[in-house]
């Protein structure tokens, strides 16, 4: 039994509840996040998709399941045309802002602190952002987020104990943002007509 009293023992605690994990086998499924043309990994169908609006206005789906006693959920905001001027450092901000309201709303007292330039295996331009939370209660929290000019996606697996924690990574890597046609300036042929 681990006791949380600092981000190391959290930290230490996290590593023999991931050693654990290497030799589970968590079957994951696609699922749509509404019509939004993202979608996510989930070990159990996560139901109907909650839409909100955020505190700046932006479309918020949330999708929650619980699956051998661990909570997996999502939180997707579709941020429109307001960052796509935005470079890497700006997007990394809102990411790391949008996981620290998210702190507060989850009473979280300690993490082992952001671990930042995740890769994302499909969206080159994206960039993630894993951390490892324990709330006042003592529940324990893995979690990873996701964003591109487009889109910030935070995901995250709860439990009630480090001892009891479930964290597979496939969910965690497993949002799979909207297709997009990168933009490419029009081909023109161009020749010139001497006309004499």
């Amino acid at each position: 039994m681990c006791a949380m009293k600092n981000s190391i023992s959290l930290l230490f605690c996290f590593v023999a509840a991931f050693t654990s994990v290497l030799a589970q086998n968590t079957t994951l499924k696609n699922y749509e996040i509404d019509n939004t043309g993202y979608s996510a990994l989930f070990p159990a169908n996560p139901g109907k998709v909650e839409v909100s609006l955020s505190n700046n206005e932006l479309k918020q789906y949330t999708m929650e399941v619980t699956s051998n006693g661990n909570r997996y959920g999502l939180q997707l905001i579709i941020l429109e045309d307001n960052f796509l001027n935005s470079d890497k450092e700006t997007l990394e901000n809102l990411l790391v802002s949008y996981m620290q309201l998210l702190k507060l709303s989850y009473d979280v007292t300690s993490g082992i602190g952001y671990i930042k330039e995740q890769k994302h295996k499909i969206n080159t331009d994206a960039t993630g952002i894993l951390d490892f939370w324990e709330d006042e209660r003592g529940a324990q929290w893995a979690v990873k987020g996701w964003v591109d000019k487009h889109t910030l996606a935070v995901l995250y697996v709860h439990t009630r104990s480090a001892a009891d924690m479930v964290v597979p990574y496939g969910f965690l890597d497993g949002f799979t943002f909207k297709k997009r046609v990168k933009d490419k300036a029009p081909l023109y042929l161009s020749r010139k007509e001497n006309l004499k």
